[in-house]
Order: structure tokens, then C-alpha cells, then sequence
């Protein structure tokens, strides 16, 4: 049997990521990780991406600000979380701390993208899954669970019809 004792969720600061934290209020440590990216660049897109016209690089102090001010505005205080803040790729950034922490499973939340925002942006959770040891789940927040995506959809983004 395995117990989980360490969890590892990280955040983008998008309302999106706190679909992850609803499965880590279980386990008795809990590490919250922003890793602020250096090639992260500012874009605004229409839809359920428009959260993230606020990634964009910034100082180390900022990162800290930004990840304690998140934690305030969305999770109860009574929730004990590690802050931790890494400046660099995010999916290495996640997989190097999950490692020397030694927690046990990762949790982060998906954007849902697709096509070719999928294919332009690249997908941190899938290159987490591919590269940790660690057992890793993926979690759809509550929009995008209750939108299922169709073939179609798909088709319509790739530019395929």
C-alpha cells in the first residue's frame, strides 16, 4: 500500500491550478510551487486562457509576492502549505524539487489547450509527466471538465475544416 505523506502542487497563479490543491487537503505536508519562467512572455488569448496575460517574468522578490498574495485571496487559512518559489523551466523547476524534497505524488492542473495553442505553448504538465519519477496527477478544473471537448473542436483549431 502506498501512503502519501508529501505532495507537491504547483501553480501558474491562474485560478485554474487551485483544482489542484482540492486534491492534496488529505495529506499532512503540502508544498505549493510557482516556478517563475525567464522565457515566459506576455500573451492574451480570448477563452478559458486569458488568466494568463499576467505570466511574464519577474524578480524574485515579485514571484514571492505574487505566489503569497495567490495563496491568501484562494485558500483557507487553515490550510498548511509550504511556500516555494524556482526561477526557470517549470516542468524541470517541478520535477528537481519534487526529487529533493522526496515527496510522494505531484498534483497540477491543466489548461486544457488544444491544437495549435497546444503545439505554440507546449503543455508543463505533459513534459512533468514524461520526466518525473514521480507519480504525477493531472487534474481538469471544474470548467473544463464540464465542457467536453469534441473531435470537431479540434479539427476547427488545427485548422483542418
Amino acid at each position: 500500500m502506498v501512503y502519501l505523506k508529501k505532495i507537491l502542487v504547483t501553480t501558474d497563479l491562474s485560478e485554474f491550478s487551485l483544482a489542484a490543491l482540492e486534491y492534496a487537503s488529505f495529506v499532512s505536508k503540502i508544498y505549493i510551487l510557482y516556478v517563475n519562467d525567464p522565457g515566459a512572455s506576455v500573451f492574451v488569448t480570448h477563452g478559458h486562457d486569458a488568466t494568463q496575460k499576467d505570466q511574464h517574468p519577474r524578480t524574485e522578490r515579485e514571484a514571492q509576492e505574487a505566489l503569497e498574495e495567490f495563496v491568501m485571496q484562494n485558500v483557507k487559512p487553515d490550510v498548511n502549505l509550504t511556500r516555494v518559489v524556482r526561477t526557470g523551466v517549470p516542468a524541470d523547476e517541478i520535477r528537481k524539487f519534487a526529487e529533493e524534497e522526496g515527496v510522494d505524488m505531484i498534483v497540477l492542473a491543466t489548461h486544457g489547450r488544444t491544437g495549435l495553442k497546444h503545439i505554440l505553448m507546449g503543455s508543463v504538465a505533459e513534459k512533468t509527466v514524461r520526466l518525473s519519477s514521480i507519480p504525477v496527477l493531472t487534474v481538469k478544473p471544474r470548467p473544463l471538465r464540464e465542457n467536453n471537448l469534441k473531435s470537431e473542436d479540434v479539427e476547427k483549431e488545427l485548422h483542418l475544416r
